[in-house]
């Protein structure tokens, strides 16, 4: 039995071939369909997104650490670099970045969110009973070739942030 879905598909796909009968009509219908799906693998390709959390436990020291995940989930377009811990933007857009710190038992972790080399927002794991956590946020505009990434903010003391998956940061491409 033919459902509404397959008909239309049909009907699509064959009705400019019937109203069309040269051969240069046929060719431009197939280099147009050519065209879409061409259209369609870059859309796909253009919406880059990750996901990665920290496995082992990682001391911050001085200012310029930055925090590598190494547990990458999703690294949909390879723009996230577990290596050195840095997102960097392939595709120009608005994109959405969230990190969620836990801060080892007793400790205090402050961090922050880096547009580049700059601070883009603060995050702090407070000092609780056990252990504690904090997620920060932030929508950013990008051109091609900015990095984000989060980083220790505090200079004078070594802070541990909790591995085992507890930590995590993501991004994802909004919109252009």
């Amino acid at each position: 039995m033919l459902t509404c879905q397959t008909i239309l598909i049909f009907l699509a796909m064959y009705l400019p071939f019937i109203a069309c009968s040269s051969k240069s009509c046929v060719m431009d219908i197939l280099d147009d369909f050519e065209q879409m799906k061409v259209d369609v693998a870059r859309s796909k390709a253009a919406k880059p997104a990750f996901f990665a959390a920290l496995t082992p436990h990682f001391t911050l020291t001085g200012i310029n650490a930055v925090l590598k995940f190494d547990d990458v989930k999703v690294n949909r377009g390879e723009a996230y670099d577990p290596s050195t811990g840095v997102f960097t933007a392939r595709v120009p857009g608005l994109y959405h970045f969230s990190c969620m710190i836990l801060a080892n038992h007793r400790a205090v972790v402050h961090y922050q969110l880096n547009k580049n080399d700059q601070p883009y927002i603060l995050g702090y794991s407070h000092k609780g009973l056990a252990a504690d956590s904090s997620t920060i946020s932030a929508v950013m505009e990008l051109t091609v070739g900015d990095r984000v990434y989060v980083k220790h903010r505090h200079t004078g003391a070594s802070e541990v942030v909790f591995g085992a998956a507890h930590t995590s940061f993501s991004g994802y491409f909004i919109h252009e």
